[in-house]
């Protein structure tokens, strides 16, 4: 496994939930430079390498830390799965469940990026990576976006990086 510096923090031999369901709709194969290219052309826009970085330590699945919380805001957002970087799972990018059916059957938003997570709403509100204020090539913040609010876009990290690094386990939050 390649270095992994902006996650030294993380031991990813516990950070991933190990989960037959999970791993049969969500966890693609392991991911490599050519798919990671084929991806982007696919997208339009240029992954950010903490995303490629996680996505090769599991291509996809559920965190253990589950839960971003905004504390100045009071705000949380529960994480469902990260999609894998696949089209063979039902939860991918490209997969069944992938970013063209949340923009076609949900109406979310094309222009703000690619709809990378679900979360516990059961389709409700999805992250994004948020290349608005970076353009295609940029480094996006990651943004939750809310079906129920006109597709409200709420930003939540100035990184993918950022958002991985905060995001904590249930049993912590204190209201």
């Amino acid at each position: 496994m390649e270095e992994l510096g902006m996650f030294d923090t993380i031991d990813f031999n516990i950070f991933w939930k190990e989960s037959d369901y999970i791993n049969e709709v969500c966890t693609g194969e392991a991911l490599t430079d050519e798919m990671v290219r084929e991806a982007e052309e696919r997208l339009g826009y240029k992954l950010p390498e903490s995303y490629i970085a996680l996505m090769k330590t599991r291509n996809g699945g559920k965190p253990l830390k589950t839960v971003w919380f905004d504390e100045k805001n009071r705000y949380r957002v529960d994480v469902e799965e990260i999609f894998s970087i696949s089209e063979d799972k039902k939860d991918s990018l490209f997969g069944t469940y992938g970013n063209e059916f949340w923009y076609e059957e949900w109406e979310y938003p094309r222009d703000v990026g690619i709809i990378i997570a679900d979360t516990i709403s059961g389709g409700h509100e999805m992250i994004y990576l948020d290349y608005r204020d970076c353009g295609k090539n940029g480094e996006p913040k990651v943004s939750l976006c809310s079906a129920e609010d006109d597709h409200e876009i709420i930003v939540l990290a100035d990184s993918f990086e950022e958002f991985i690094l905060g995001l904590t386990p249930l049993e912590e939050i204190q209201y």
